[in-house]
């Protein structure tokens, strides 16, 4: 009697199911609504799951939420990217990172490097775009916000002057601010995975029609025109200033650019 059970017992254990790998794809059923993906939560509603194996979901103030960090982030990170968190306010929650939350609302950057701000009542957030994170990788840098009395920005090489307040999206940009005027210059993505941290610092020209900033720059009748690219050229013809920026894309840095697909992708999902 006492073989028969242990030979009961022996086979009962070697046909339970494996353990399911909680990093695994999965899917929920509830109230006739299934869901699919990664790290699954239920609420009293609904179902929920992450599209990602880096995404995050918790249920909280009874409601299940998942966030999911862009691509082009995870890529950057790696194995050193942070846990997400989630703040809740009024019956509304926001899961990502650098959360703020005012009365009401509730906002989260969707990077490390990213920023959020309040001002009147109203949260805003900054994330730096991918190009940068295809520069910089886990080095990219906290983006910063300024702000007076009626506007707020966020971004790089903040600039709050009498004029407004003007932030650049990339660390290399540069903003400009004379005769009322403000003028912020990023270089373009393509030329920034050519010459990487290398790129030369951007100059600013003052003109009748307020700064011009960029590469190469050139001032003739009190009119200033630069190119997008230090390759760039800038002529006068007919008291007018031209520029021509010859196509750096083939030599660009192929990962680097691949980061740039990264994003282009997640624009285009719905």
């Amino acid at each position: 009697m006492l073989a028969s059970l242990v030979a009961l017992l022996a086979l009962t254990l070697t046909s339970a199911p494996p353990a399911q790998d909680p990093s695994a794809p999965t899917c929920r059923s509830f109230n006739s609504q299934v869901a699919c993906g990664y790290g699954c939560k239920t609420d009293s509603n609904r179902a929920r799951c992450a599209k990602t194996p880096q995404g995050r979901c918790v249920v909280v103030d009874g409601q299940a939420v998942c966030f999911d960090p862009p691509a082009y982030v995870v890529k950057a990170y790696g194995a050193a990217l942070p846990e997400p968190e989630c703040k809740a306010i009024d019956g509304v929650v926001a899961c990502g990172y650098n959360c703020m939350t005012q009365p009401g609302r509730a906002q989260c950057a969707k990077s490390p490097a990213g920023v959020c701000r309040a001002l009147g009542g109203e949260v805003r957030c900054f994330d730096p775009p991918a190009i940068v994170f295809a520069l910089y990788g886990k080095e990219t840098p906290r983006a910063d916000c300024r702000s007076n009395s009626a506007e707020l920005a966020c971004g790089y090489n903040c600039l709050n002057t009498p004029e407004g307040v003007r932030c650049n999206k990339t660390p290399t940009g540069v903003c400009k601010a004379t005769n009322g005027r403000i003028t912020c210059f990023d270089p373009p993505p393509a030329a920034l995975c050519t010459w990487k941290r290398a790129l030369p610092a951007p100059e600013c020209r003052n003109s009748e029609s307020g700064p011009a900033c960029g590469y190469n720059c050139t001032t003739a009748f009190s009119k200033s025109a630069c190119a997008s690219t230090p390759s760039g050229v800038c002529k006068v013809f007919d008291s007018e200033v031209f520029c021509f920026d010859p196509p750096v894309e083939q030599k660009a840095d192929a990962e680097c650019l691949a980061g740039l697909g990264l994003a282009a992708l997640e624009e285009a999902t719905p």
